[in-house]
């Protein structure tokens, strides 16, 4: 994308939410601005539906950061309908769902551009916004559990199990006929039980460590829960951190530890798409809220206890 600044050429003006600092959700501004300009390789996608992320906060709070100047754009998650294309790509009015690459935000506006290759048609049975609920947290589970090369009949703990890449990392691990357990609040236990976790745990009571060792931890909480993840896995087990780097200071030798970036991937949304078109994925969305309501939307996201996702509507 050509991103010199948010305001870049183009005759045809657009809402967008953008912010001009770096702090807390009242930084966000809904504007008009100029359409975007597709580089070569990009599609021009009129957006249908955003959603919304952790990273999409903390961006906005500084903790992620791009080289480009303000005033910003936001969001990596798209789904939307096809307005220009490049030879190979979708064809102009396919409906499409797909992720941003980072750290370049722009998914909360009424045209963004992507890469082609980082699209995949909209699976038929989601709405738009059930599909913009998808990419970056499902593209992060199935990425997480690729890298922990989970298998049948491994044990996976996944925490926050009924959160945004939680609820699609225990689903992709069941359907890698994994033993599942999944960590939530107790209102959200049931709510595991629906989506096949083997031993739903509440968080706040359960004594992971007296459960038998597991061979992959997915930590998608980070600080203390990395922490005390390390002595919960076997000796040559896997933890998978995705929020915040590896901590060196609680590392054992006996246990594999990367942390995990999502990156986007068209080729893997078209086959979570076909998981979610023959049934056997869900897709969990709390809250659809309309684009001006982008700041409630990040105090909601931060506040936490989000089970799937929260989703702005265009």
């Amino acid at each position: 994308m050509r991103r010199d600044d948010f305001y870049t050429t183009g005759a045809a003006s657009m809402r967008a939410v953008v912010f001009s600092r770096y702090g807390d959700e009242s930084v966000l501004e809904l504007t008009e601005g100029p359409e975007p300009t597709p580089a070569d390789g990009e599609i021009l996608v009129e957006v249908k539906a955003a959603g919304v992320n952790p990273v999409d906060w903390k961006h906005r709070e500084g903790a992620v950061r791009s080289d480009r100047p303000f005033p910003l754009g936001m969001g990596w998650d798209v789904a939307g309908v096809v307005r220009g294309t490049v030879p190979g790509g979708p064809e102009v009015g396919e409906a499409v769902y797909g992720m941003l690459p980072l750290p370049y935000g722009g998914a909360y506006q009424d045209l963004c551009v992507l890469p082609a290759s980082a699209v995949a048609p909209k699976p038929a049975r989601l709405s738009y916004p059930e599909a913009a609920a998808v990419p970056l947290a499902a593209l992060t589970a199935w990425q997480a559990l690729e890298a922990a090369g989970a298998t049948a009949g491994q044990r996976v703990l996944v925490h926050a199990g009924a959160g945004g890449v939680g609820h699609f990392a225990v689903q992709f691990a069941r359907h890698l006929e994994t033993h599942v357990t999944a960590t939530a609040s107790a209102r959200n236990l049931e709510f595991l039980r629906g989506l096949g976790v083997h031993e739903p745990s509440d968080r706040a009571t359960a004594d992971l460590a007296a459960a038998e060792p597991f061979d992959i931890v997915l930590d998608t909480v980070g600080g203390p829960v990395q922490h005390a993840s390390w002595r919960l896995l076997r000796p040559g087990g896997t933890l998978i951190t995705l929020p915040e780097p590896v901590d060196d200071a609680h590392r054992l030798p006996h246990i594999t530890a990367r942390r995990v970036i999502v990156t986007p991937d068209g080729e893997a949304l078209r086959r979570i798409g076909a998981l979610i078109d023959s049934g056997a994925v869900h897709v969990e969305v709390q809250s659809v809220l309309p684009l001006r309501m982008a700041a409630e939307a990040h105090r909601m996201s931060k506040e936490g206890g989000v089970r799937g996702k929260l989703v702005l509507g265009l």
